[in-house]
């Protein structure tokens, strides 16, 4: 890390732990940009505002062309309405944050249309125009839904610096076994759930690099490229390198909770993580209670959670 960097990192770093570890893929070079979940929240009246235009554009009440220009002025206006301590964080690090408004669904299986407004951290806004044009001429029926989305996801991918072999795997499993409940199987075949709530009850902070980021799913829990990845971005964070222990190991730990919950479920895959989960100690299924809750603002928990370890005394002043 830089020096400039570092002043920034150490002036900046504990607004949002989540947010400077996740920018840190783009200044240790292993990606052009970011994409922070949860970390920018767009005001409610801006949302509705885009629901309402896409609405009309499922009645057949505006075209795309409408509905484009509709999502620019969305983007513009939720920039403005931003937490600007943040903002003026990013800008230091000689970055910007960038609004875009994303129709053509990635994460489900069947071809869904439906507004979301995702927030780029990036160098430079190249990148992002080429999603918005895929984005676009799917919406116009110029691309294939299925076609348009793996090129969604390969850039995406390709821009946020994620190994290919993971992208693959991912796009392969839109349309064969999620990629999610694939790695919660791995993450049990291979120990690696046992491995963190282990750390966990004994109060300590291990490195778990090929998970390092949220909504990011290795092709395999031992895929060594990223682990590479990881690895590359905790020696780039030099002293901060235990928050990003912190932020892989509860990447795990939403993985297991989120495994926990389907295997209540009375359908194969709930049937399939019974027995792992039933063996689990009364202590360990205490830890997964306790995470539950807060499996919906994972980055929220997550700096609570990093601040209270790194910086208890600061912890209680706040």
């Amino acid at each position: 890390m830089d020096f400039s960097t570092l002043q920034v990192y150490k002036k900046r770093f504990w607004l949002n732990p989540v947010l400077f570890l996740e920018v840190s893929r783009i200044k240790s070079g292993i990606s052009r940009c970011a994409l922070p979940q949860k970390v920018f929240e767009p005001d409610f009246s801006v949302c509705e505002r885009l629901d309402n235009s896409f609405a009309r554009y499922m009645n057949g009440e505006c075209g795309v062309e409408e509905l484009c220009e509709t999502a620019e002025v969305v983007e513009k206006t939720v920039f403005n309405s931003l937490n600007s301590a943040l903002i003026k964080a990013v800008s230091e690090l000689d970055l910007r944050l960038i609004p875009v408004v994303v129709f053509a669904n990635r994460v489900l299986k069947r071809e869904l249309f439906y507004p979301e407004i995702q927030f780029f951290v990036c160098k430079n806004a190249a990148d992002l125009k080429r999603l918005k044009k895929i984005d676009r001429e799917i919406l116009e029926g110029k691309i294939e839904f299925g076609e348009g989305r793996d090129k969604l996801i390969r850039i995406e991918g390709e821009i946020l610096g994620y190994p290919k072999c993971c992208v693959d795997k991912y796009i392969e499993s839109k349309k064969a076994f999620s990629a999610e409940s694939r790695l919660i199987i791995e993450c049990i075949e291979y120990g690696v759930f046992d491995k963190v709530l282990e750390a966990f009850k004994k109060s300590q902070i291990i490195s778990l690099p090929q998970f390092f980021t949220s909504n990011f799913y290795p092709c395999s829990v031992e895929c060594k490229w990223a682990e590479k990845v990881g690895l590359k971005i905790e020696e780039w964070l030099g002293e901060y390198r235990d928050a990003f222990r912190l932020w892989s190991m509860l990447n795990v730990l939403y993985h297991l909770v989120v495994g926990y919950k389907a295997s209540k479920a009375k359908d194969d895959f709930g049937r399939s993580l019974k027995n792992y989960y039933s063996s689990l100690e009364s202590r360990d299924v205490e830890i997964i209670s306790a995470l539950s809750p807060h499996t919906a603002d994972l980055t929220r928990f997550a700096n609570l959670f990093i601040t209270r370890v790194l910086q208890p005394g600061e912890n209680q002043k706040n």
